[in-house]
């Protein structure tokens, strides 16, 4: 059957497989910067998602979720080498944490609910898979600054993620995410790998003036360019907003850090085998510097003021 393979990370390591009927609906949550599968034997692990009825089928579980991740519910088997999804509309996977390999299967003609559940889904499984090999999905975005160094930007829905990533790229710093990351240790330090979406950014952004009204914007729209690649992480940026007073940047303590990045990990404890090495990765990410950046409308839109501002603080 014919089917799209792509690359989620730059070494070919993650790889998603996605059946013919299936790829309008995953073409939502596959990263604008991931590029076709080169050499599938260099892949650690692999996700494959296909019509309902093609493969896996076994009964829900009457016990308690691990997890539930929009409409999809996780359980783990007991000795935790495989994951069970179920989600709305006869959507359904098995994810092998032994053999490093998912299978999810759609119901296609379920939508809409059918949408919702594939990028929970996908993201579940990339999240597991990725924890056996050391590496944490962190919700968050990142940019970097023009020497190359990374900053992840932490925080909650309607934060000011997406806001700040546009402001700072049209400003000269390079997109490396504004929704969700990887991120692992290497013997030179911690890197970050960005899966880039279509922004979700406020409609009055290029006048300066938020009118509450948020659209979708593929970033080529906004002269963003952006590649798939990794970059050494300098530390966290943790936003929040105050329209009302100027945009400001304070320390914060790594116990702080910390507690913002495990809350955008939500899948943190559902794979308890990896669970140490995932919060190892993330302890040592909050011991790097980390600030609180509280957004004003003097940087709103603005993206040489703010710019100046994260320079004089970062560099």
């Amino acid at each position: 059957m014919e089917r799209t393979s792509l690359a989620l990370l730059s070494d070919q390591s993650l790889l998603l497989h996605a059946h013919r009927e299936c790829w309008p609906l995953v073409r939502r949550w596959a990263p604008l910067n991931c590029k076709a599968a080169r050499d599938e034997s260099v892949a650690l692990a692999s996700i494959t998602i296909a019509p309902t009825g093609d493969g896996f089928s076994a009964p829900r579980p009457n016990e308690p979720s691990a997890l539930r991740l929009g409409q999809v519910d996780v359980w783990m088997e007991p000795d935790n080498r495989v994951a069970l999804l179920y989600g709305a509309t006869h959507s359904v996977g098995r994810i092998d944490l032994e053999s490093m390999d998912a299978r999810l299967e759609l119901d296609v003609g379920a939508e809409p609910h059918v949408g919702e559940n594939v990028y929970s889904m996908l993201t579940i499984a990339s999240a597991l898979l990725l924890g056996r090999m050391g590496r944490a999905l962190i919700h968050s975005a990142a940019i970097a600054d023009p020497s190359g160094r990374s900053w992840l930007i932490v925080g909650d829905a309607q934060s000011g993620k997406s806001t700040t990533c546009v402001t700072l790229a049209v400003a000269g710093y390079q997109l490396l995410s504004d929704d969700q990351v990887v991120l692992w240790r290497t013997d030179n330090g911690l890197m970050v790998e960005g899966w880039v979406r279509p922004l979700h950014l406020d409609e009055g952004w290029e006048s300066g003036t938020p009118t509450g009204q948020r659209r979708t914007v593929q970033p080529s729209e906004m002269g963003i360019e952006f590649s798939q690649g990794f970059a050494s992480v300098a530390g966290t940026l943790h936003t929040a907003v105050a329209a009302e007073q100027p945009t400001a940047l304070a320390p914060i303590p790594a116990a702080e850090a910390f507690t913002g990045l495990v809350r955008q990990s939500p899948w943190l404890l559902a794979d308890q085998s990896a669970a140490e090495s995932v919060v190892a990765v993330l302890s040592e990410t909050a011991r790097l510097p980390s600030y609180s950046l509280s957004l004003g409308l003097d940087t709103y839109g603005r993206g040489p003021k703010l710019r100046t501002l994260l320079d004089s603080v970062l560099s």
